[in-house]
């Protein structure tokens, strides 16, 4: 059996697309983690999978079933061969919008390490950032704002950053917080907080940062 990302490459070029990115563009797929799949073989919960099998025209049972036997020990691998494919739900998209994957936690405090980059599922969002995606706040420091823990945190890469903009920072590789950004004459950057409980952070020039702006908060009941 073809591996998931064996299959979705072999399909992506039988539907004739160039690259992962121009693919995803053009069949509203959310990029960032359909590129792990094909290049760093990240296997993703079935809900992504019937996404992607109704973007590409694949069987999502089949999709499933690959993903299945790519997670056994080696040991079992045989018996899912012989096992009933399991019967796929159908993904509904709302008309005119697109759909956005939930990647995991950001911290509201202090700076986190790392969050899980696995969906559990998707939002519907309005089309134009092809790789946006939402974060889930964590902590207090943003309560002023009216970002609670729990809100759902719209991250829009393609959406340019200006001082004052609320946005997901990241220090490093694997270090995350949210904040209110302002860069400063001197290429220092501050991330201020909205709550008075919690003190601002203050990067040096020198330090590596990469912020991308949150466009939209979703507070969930």
């Amino acid at each position: 059996m073809k591996t998931l990302a064996e299959t979705l490459r072999d399909k992506i070029g039988d539907l004739g697309y160039q690259d992962v990115k121009e693919c995803a563009r053009k069949l509203d797929i959310p990029y960032e983690l359909f590129r792990k799949v094909l290049s760093d073989g990240h296997l993703p919960k079935d809900k992504t999978l019937m996404l992607y099998a109704e973007k590409l025209g694949l069987d999502s049972a089949e999709l499933i079933a690959a993903v299945y036997q790519e997670k056994a020990p080696q040991h079992v691998k045989h018996l899912l061969k012989a096992l009933p494919k399991p019967a796929p739900k159908p993904v509904s998209v709302p008309k005119g919008q697109t759909m956005a994957p939930v990647m995991g936690k950001a911290a509201c405090g202090e700076w986190l390490e790392s969050y899980p980059v696995e969906p559990d599922h998707y939002e519907p969002v309005e089309p134009g950032d092809d790789e946006s995606f939402f974060v889930v706040a964590e902590g207090e420091s943003m309560i002023g704002g009216n970002i609670p823990p729990g809100a759902y945190l719209l991250v829009s890469p393609g959406s340019r950053v200006s001082n004052g903009n609320i946005v997901l920072a990241r220090r490093g590789e694997e270090e995350f917080t949210v904040k209110v950004y302002y860069r400063q004459s001197n290429g220092a950057v501050l991330l201020q907080p909205m709550n008075p409980a919690f003190e601002p952070m203050l990067l040096g020039p020198e330090e590596p940062l990469n912020v991308l702006r949150i466009t939209e908060v979703r507070l969930k009941v």
